[in-house]
């Protein structure tokens, strides 16, 4: 059975250093709070979480968690270099919001997904027997009493 770390060598956070610092991101190797093992790193607005594991042929292996939408949210041992590779990595655009080709129909009737050929022809009659037949199949018909 292996010893898990208690701390990190400083060979590897002195070889974390310089490869954060070639790539342009600054590092304090300051320890995060309540812990021995891992520091935080921020670029470009994004806070990374490295954490040491152990060492394999001189190069650390980390433990490399990232913001939301990152490719390594929980993410296996990575060699420092890769960590880098994900730090620096260009930050990925939002995609835009499709644009609604049926903005006067809702998209849900009486708890039920309104299909798209069904909200392209709302006001005709054939919508209208689709909208009798959810009311239906809920409980819910409308009151056609005079």
């Amino acid at each position: 059975m292996s010893v898990l770390p208690r701390a990190i060598p400083a060979k590897y956070t002195e070889q974390l250093r310089a490869a954060l610092t070639a790539a342009g991101v600054a590092f304090d190797a300051t320890l995060k709070p309540g812990t021995r093992l891992s520091y935080e790193v921020t670029h470009l607005g994004r806070t990374w979480e490295l954490r040491y594991t152990l060492a394999r042929s001189g190069d650390a292996l980390w433990k490399l968690t990232g913001p939301p939408g990152s490719d390594c949210e929980w993410g296996p041992g990575r060699f420092t270099s890769k960590c880098v590779e994900a730090i620096t990595a260009p930050v990925p655009k939002p995609e835009p919001e499709p644009v609604d080709p049926h903005p006067a129909a809702p998209r849900t009737h009486l708890g039920f997904d309104v299909p798209e050929f069904v909200r392209a022809e709302w006001d005709s009659d054939r919508a209208q027997w689709w909208r009798l037949g959810v009311a239906t199949a809920v409980g819910k018909l409308p009151d056609t009493r005079r």
